[in-house]
Formats: C-alpha cells, structure tokens, sequence
C-alpha cells in the first residue's frame, strides 16, 4: 500500500501560511511518503456553497483558500525528489483540455515523471459558468478530455476529432517523462463509470460518501478492467482516510490504523491522509508523517500473515 497526505488546508496549521506547507511537503518526501495531494475549486457561488453545506455537509467555508493545485504542485516537486504529485481531484471539464495537457505534462516533466492526476466533474454548475464551460454532458467530456491529454502528450504533431474539441497537425511539447501519466477517474461507484475509467483512465479516487460499498465496488472496477482487456490488478484505488476519535475528540491513531488496513484488505492501493484533519498544528504534522510511512509495513507485514 502506498500512503499519501493530502495538504489541502495544511497552511491553517503555520498560520495561514503557504510556504511552511512546501517544507512539510519535503519533509515527507524524505520521510517515505509516497504521494502528495491536494483539492481544487476555482470558485464558488455563495448560495450554491451554503446549499452544498447544508445538504452534504461540506466541510471548507467559503473564505478558505483553494491553490491553484497544478501550480501548487509545481512548486512542491521542486523542493521533492520522489513522491507522486497528485489532485484529488481537479475539475478537469472546467478548463480547455489542450491547455490542461500542457499544465500536466509540464509538471510531470520538470519533477523527473511524477505527475499522478486525479480527474472529476465537480458539482457546481457556477464553476462551470463563470470559465464558460458547458455543464451538460461533462461526464462524457471528460472522456474526450483525456483522450485530448494522451492524444498530446504522445504525438507531435497530435490530431484529434470529438463532438468539441478538434484539431489537426498540432505540436505541443514537451512531452510527459512516463509513458502513461496516470489519471484516475472520481466518479460514484456504477458500472458505467467504472467503463469510462476502462477505457481511458487508470483507476478510481473514492468519495468517502462511497465507502459503505466500498469492497463491493473494487470487485465491479476489477471485473470491469478484465471485460475491457486491462490487468484488473493494476487499477489504482484511492481512498481519503478521516481519523477516527475518541469520545473526548481526540484523533486516536491505531483506530484509524485499524480502518485503513481493512480499507487496504478490501482492495485500496493508496491511502491518503489530510494533516488539517488530523493535527491542530504544525508542530503535530512530524508524528502524523512518521505513523503514516510506518502503516506501509504493517500493512504489509499484516497480509503477509493472513
């Protein structure tokens, strides 16, 4: 199992301060972590965020600072070596995709290859307003929009013909250092997601509101890569782990170890963990990086036994 943190927040823990966070970011590195995250909103509506709040419990206020996550991420794979630079997930139908694949392939280039992006559709049609994107039909642009992607991140020159997006005899470079930037899809559990994720991307980031049928659902995403043709064990499952607590409100560790092993058990390959939920400051963030890396072997060494 590979662990990640996510740092969406993490400024709240220095102070409201951005550049403390790149320093926990190269602390992890070192450390063993093997995934750095973040989220991405471009923006909200007041209404529709008071809405979203009330009827699923959205946990950031409207004032809270949303990094821009690929320009984020740049600057935490300069001052990184090894972990993977990921979103979870970037509303990728809200911006154009060829300017999209360039943003990913640039930052996958100048970290040496570590660019691993996860991909949604967002909820709020007022994000998708105000960049001037159509809302309708997003679930199926996104396909197009990856296609886009490895169409330019492979070709040059690179040609591509869909119901929106076209062009021809079109140079782009540089080029991805992978040969495969992985993308993984963060869509509700159906077999139709788990087709489009299939066909074009590489495997799923799990909405915590998904994981009351969360075996079930890893079972489907296998089964479906194998119907497609793919190695079904080569799907990434991505889940976020919220800490457990203790009754007083303090977050208790081995409660949570104990979730993300059965999480791991029932198919997770990467288990992400946002110090803005587990630690109250940034002086905390050092003994949540060391538990994280050290659940890699116990994961292991519990299957091991089984």
């Amino acid at each position: 199992m590979q662990v990640g943190l996510n740092i969406l927040g993490a400024e709240n823990l220095y102070g409201g301060q951005i550049r403390p966070v790149l320093r926990l970011a190269a602390d992890a590195d070192r450390a063993g972590v093997d995934m750095i995250s973040t989220g991405d909103h471009i923006g909200f509506n007041a209404a529709a965020h008071a809405q979203r709040v009330e009827t699923n419990g959205f946990p950031f206020p409207l004032e809270h600072d949303w990094y821009e996550p690929l320009s984020l991420l740049s600057s935490v794979a300069a001052v990184t070596d090894r972990v993977l630079l990921n979103v979870s997930v970037l509303i990728a139908t809200v911006r154009p995709p060829v300017l999209l694949a360039k943003q990913i392939a640039t930052l996958d280039a100048i970290s040496g290859g570590r660019a691993a992006i996860g991909m949604g559709v967002g909820w709020q049609e007022a994000e998708y307003t105000a960049t001037n994107m159509p809302f309708d039909a997003r679930f199926g642009r996104m396909e197009d929009t990856v296609r886009v992607c490895r169409e330019l991140w492979t070709k040059a020159p690179a040609n591509f013909q869909g119901r929106e997006f076209s062009f021809a005899d079109f140079h782009s470079l540089p080029f991805p250092v992978q040969e495969r930037v992985p993308v993984i899809f963060g869509f509700g559990p159906s077999r139709r997601n788990f087709d489009r994720i299939a066909r074009v991307a590489d495997g799923w980031t799990v909405n915590p509101a998904d994981m009351q049928t969360f075996s079930q659902s890893v079972s489907l995403l296998r089964d479906t890569f194998a119907e497609h043709g793919r190695d079904p064990d080569s799907a990434v499952v991505q889940v976020s782990v919220a800490p457990e607590r203790r009754d007083d409100g303090t977050v208790d560790l081995d409660a949570t170890a104990d979730k993300t092993h059965a999480w791991h058990d029932a198919g997770a390959t990467v288990a992400v963990f946002r110090p803005a939920t587990f630690c109250t400051a940034g002086e905390e963030v050092p003994q949540l990086i060391d538990w994280a890396v050290g659940l890699k072997s116990t994961t292991d060494d519990t299957r091991e036994g089984q």
